[in-house]
């Protein structure tokens, strides 16, 4: 009797020395799985941005980048600030605290890029939201966008206005609104005290004010369409014009526009 009380206390000694091995097994593998899945979070929230590092800023709203030792130039996507380095056009007002805005504030940093729907423009630049801070996720928060994305700064400092160039409009409807409060706010290039003084102290110049005539050859052959209505207009015709600035997105072909989803005017 005694040796089979033994025996049985040796089986439930060995028993219970492997459960806690199992036990110590399942706690691993559940922490390599955590930690696995950790990983890959990671990796896929990384990829909808790039890592770049800025070399140079060209003007307002563009800048010149280095990814992987590869440069390249990056036009700012839904913005446009005022000329100050185009071969055929005057110093525009504001333009030169534009410029100084950005290479304060972006020059020699760590950026990163998002892409909306095109990748580069006509002229092989890159079309990209620049965020000074890594954006959270592919569809950021209205909050993360105003106080990490530089175009959208931009907007909101009365440094550029809006400009909806479809296809790329993912922020368009926010950086409307931007330039809204900034026009309200009297800042930056909607200031007209600031616009009248540059205006009178380069009176002798071919300098332009850009909100009484705001590059108009940049959009005045581009198709026009009505955020609001769905409707695109032709340059030339009568209703051209009358579309407000914060319903206006512009198409290079009838067909751009139709593909967009909207219809043709009847004017």
């Amino acid at each position: 009797m005694r040796l089979i009380n033994n025996k049985l206390e040796e089986i439930r000694i060995t028993r219970k020395k492997n459960i806690k091995i199992l036990c110590t097994l399942i706690f691993l593998f559940f922490n390599i799985l955590f930690l696995t899945g950790c990983s890959n979070l990671s990796s896929n929230n990384s990829n909808f941005y790039e890592t770049a590092k800025v070399t140079k800023v060209v003007d307002g709203d563009t800048i010149n980048i280095q990814v992987n030792e590869k440069n390249y130039k990056v036009r700012m996507i839904g913005v446009d600030t005022p000329e100050t380095v185009h071969p055929s056009k005057p110093i525009q007002f504001y333009g030169r605290e534009a410029s100084d805005y950005t290479k304060k504030n972006l020059t020699d940093k760590t950026v990163y890029l998002q892409k909306d729907v095109s990748d580069t423009d006509k002229y092989g630049r890159l079309l990209r939201y620049v965020w000074t801070t890594p954006p959270s996720s592919d569809n950021p928060s209205e909050e993360e966008i105003i106080e990490y994305m530089y175009n959208a700064n931009l907007v909101k400092n009365g440094y550029a206005h809006a400009y909806t160039y479809q296809p790329n409009s993912r922020y368009s409807d926010l950086f409307s609104k931007l330039q809204s409060s900034a026009r309200e706010k009297n800042i930056g290039l909607w200031n007209t005290d600031l616009e009248k003084k540059f205006n009178n102290s380069n009176s002798g110049e071919k300098n332009i004010s850009i909100n009484s005539k705001k590059s108009s050859d940049a959009t005045s052959n581009k198709i026009k369409g009505n955020k609001k209505s769905k409707i695109y207009h032709l340059p030339g015709s009568k209703t051209y014009s009358q579309v407000s600035e914060k319903n206006t997105v512009y198409f290079n072909t009838e067909q751009d526009a139709i593909d967009a989803g909207y219809k043709k005017s009847g004017n």
